[in-house]
């Protein structure tokens, strides 16, 4: 690698070291240094990952939140394809490590990856956490189902029992908030 490409990824790690809360602005600014630097993809697909891998619990949602932001506003370029490799195993990473009110906006997020990524890899998550969390709710297709997507009443209700779940161990306005949401989406779909 180039030292001018060497010392970008030095300068990405750095400023991603940073993200220590959901910073919009922050996520912002790495998003839009993943962009410029797109023929770096693998290099920063690996900073960020390594960051989920490393960060204290409370600072793993932000990182999380930087690979969405980076693969729904860059997606002419490699990032998604890279960052769909290791997903299932980089959302156990944090999974495992958060509460339940990291959980509930974690399942949020997942819900919003249905046409991004491929159905065996939101398939392969959703059996993972449900072997940790037996109320995560498998919204992924079962191989052999011709339905494209569970009924939504069927997810309104298991997602219903999830955020219940959520709810009850950390009673947060956070959780109502996304019970609140979540369950309008699916009454308005």
């Amino acid at each position: 690698m180039a030292d001018e490409e060497e010392s970008c990824i030095m300068e990405y790690r750095y400023t991603l070291e940073d993200l220590t809360f959901n910073s919009k602005p922050h996520i912002n600014a790495l998003t839009m240094l993943a962009e410029e630097n797109k023929h770096l993809a693998a290099n920063i697909v690996k900073a960020v990952e390594n960051r989920i891998k490393t960060a204290i619990p409370t600072q793993k949602l932000p990182a999380i939140y930087l690979m969405d932001s980076i693969i729904k506003n860059i997606p002419d370029s490699d990032y998604l394809k890279l960052f769909k490799k290791n997903l299932p195993l980089t959302f156990v990473m944090i999974f495992e490590k958060v509460d339940e009110k990291t959980r509930a906006a974690l399942y949020k997020l997942r819900l919003t990856w249905v046409n991004l990524f491929p159905n065996e890899t939101l398939l392969s998550l959703d059996i993972a956490i449900k072997s940790i969390d037996p109320a995560w709710p498998i919204t992924a297709r079962q191989p052999g189902d011709p339905a494209p997507q569970p009924k939504p009443s069927a997810i309104k209700q298991q997602t219903s029992a999830f955020l219940t779940r959520a709810k009850v161990n950390n009673g947060s306005e956070a959780s109502d908030f996304i019970e609140q949401w979540l369950l309008s989406w699916f009454y308005f779909s």
